[in-house]
């Protein structure tokens, strides 16, 4: 989904409403079908549909809350419950339809105080992305109110309709007092304020909402949503190993052979052809009794052994730990010889910063925040999106910045990832999503689909693997490999 203002928004919906053949009714009503959709599709929403018996609606007096209404009514809860903040004789006309239309096909209350937050689905449908500045009084109250029903109950989840209230969805400004959903549906396109550095806090998860009746045009910036799929690689039946991508990968070392694990298999399970990691003698026997199977080991006297050619993907660094001086030259002149993407991650980043590893001829760098202010320290001072932008211009290359909304860029695309959750925050997810842009560069993705993809299905097979446990605070690296393969065509 494309990244756009609000007012590039409003004008192509009234482009759309200018051409007469489809009304604002219509328009909201295929909003609502599509939301409705996306939430039965999500497995974290299909999931809690079923542990959430109870919806309360908070709206305001625009077509957001119509949205929300609509949204609640479609998902099929036979009462919905509404927390107004202002008298309904004001909701505007669309809202009020779909306010009628939900008094057909559920028992509808309005709510004097706050309800009790066990088992509950609270959707945001207070004010839209056309809303800017400080809250006033009567917002304030009942968006405080949201948070505090969100923190006093796990089985209460908040579903931001649009935006988060109180979020400015052009600059990504917060007020003090803006709702912090669970999850956020972005209708249309996604506005910029969504992906300001701390927004994140307040949008939860992004579900993107397509509206096919609006046309949008295309930028250079934009979400991975489950569109980005097709990229998967499709087989001709003859297809055989060569066919799929050779891997080479050094990792592990004493201490950290759960990295290399972890990465070579996750080049496997991604598709790979072929999957070969090479170690120094000392590692070699600790590292081929962990291996799959499928898992080449090689054995060598020093990295200069590690032929250059005849593969299709690099991954170094994943618990390498610091060579010797004599390896680290191997290492630099076997990465000067290598002609195909190199992902350079974990200890790899760590040496590129000090300048001890020259830099691949098609690097895929993967750093974590703290890897990527080593790599260019004037990331202290500035956004992610602008330390990805002025890293680029410095150092041309694929770069996937992780965090809660990873950020991948080559220069002149953009692509910020929706999937995964806090339950991703532990050892080992960065080993597997290494593993996996490995695998798919080897299958002849671009450089930054690759990178982007790999993000989106780790994170979409995190929350897999987290609803199946039954929501629990932190998931393992090694739980999303079920759900990696699970996602393949």
């Amino acid at each position: 989904m494309f990244v756009h203002s609000c007012r590039t928004m409003r004008l192509a919906e009234q482009a759309s409403l200018d051409t007469g053949v489809i009304s604002s009714d219509d328009l909201m009503d295929a909003a609502i079908s599509s939301a409705v959709a996306v939430l039965r599709r999500d497995i974290e929403y299909a999931n809690l549909q079923r542990t959430l018996p109870r919806v309360v609606v908070y709206v305001g007096k625009g077509k957001n809350a119509g949205d929300a209404i609509g949204i609640a009514r479609e998902l099929g809860y036979p009462s919905i419950s509404l927390r107004c903040a202002a008298p309904i004789e004001q909701l505007a006309p669309e809202a009020r339809r779909q306010l009628d239309l939900a008094t057909t096909t559920s028992d509808v209350s309005f709510l004097p105080e706050a309800p009790s937050p066990l088992g509950t689905l609270v959707i945001d449908g207070l004010l839209g992305s056309g809303a800017h500045g400080t809250l006033r009084s009567e917002y304030a109250e009942l968006t405080s109110e949201i948070n505090r029903l969100r923190h006093s109950c796990a089985n209460c989840s908040v579903l931001a309709v649009d935006i988060p209230t109180g979020l400015d969805a052009d600059s990504g400004t917060m007020d003090e007092h803006t709702v912090r959903a669970d999850a956020t549906l972005a209708i249309g396109c996604v506005k910029p304020g969504m992906l300001a550095d701390g927004a994140e806090n307040c949008v939860g998860r992004l579900l993107c909402v397509s509206m096919p009746d609006v046309n949008l045009p295309e930028t250079s910036v934009r979400v991975a949503d489950e569109g980005i799929l097709s990229l998967l690689p499709r087989r001709a039946f003859s297809c055989y190993k060569n066919q799929a991508g050779r891997v080479r990968i050094i990792a592990g070392s004493v201490g950290f052979l759960g990295a290399a694990q972890m990465c070579a298999e996750a080049a496997v399970r991604s598709g790979a052809g072929l999957v070969e990691l090479f170690c120094l003698p000392e590692y070699y026997d600790l590292l081929a009794v962990r291996m799959a199977p499928e898992i080449m080991v090689r054995r060598v006297k020093n990295f200069a052994d590690v032929p250059a050619d005849g593969a299709q993907a690099f991954l170094i660094g994943p618990g390498m730990g610091t060579p010797s001086e004599k390896n680290r030259e191997a290492l630099s002149g076997l990465i000067e010889n290598i002609k195909c993407p190199t992902i350079m991650d974990a200890d790899a980043l760590r040496l590129l910063a000090i300048g001890d590893l020259p830099w691949p001829h098609h690097p895929i760098l993967t750093p974590h925040p703290g890897e990527m202010l080593a790599l260019f320290p004037q990331a202290s001072s500035l956004t992610r999106t602008e330390t990805a932008a002025q890293f680029l211009l410095r150092h041309p290359c694929t770069l996937l910045l992780k965090g809660a909304r990873s950020l991948i860029t080559d220069g002149s695309s953009a692509i910020y990832n929706s999937t995964g959750g806090p339950y991703m925050a532990n050892g080992g997810q960065g080993d597997v999503l290494a593993g996996i842009v490995a695998g798919l560069a080897a299958q002849k993705l671009s450089c930054l689909h690759a990178a982007a993809l790999a993000a989106y299905l780790c994170g979409r097979a995190a929350t897999m693997a987290w609803a199946q446990q039954g929501r629990p605070l932190s998931i393992r690296a090694t739980d999303l490999f079920p759900f990696l393969t699970a996602q393949f065509p």
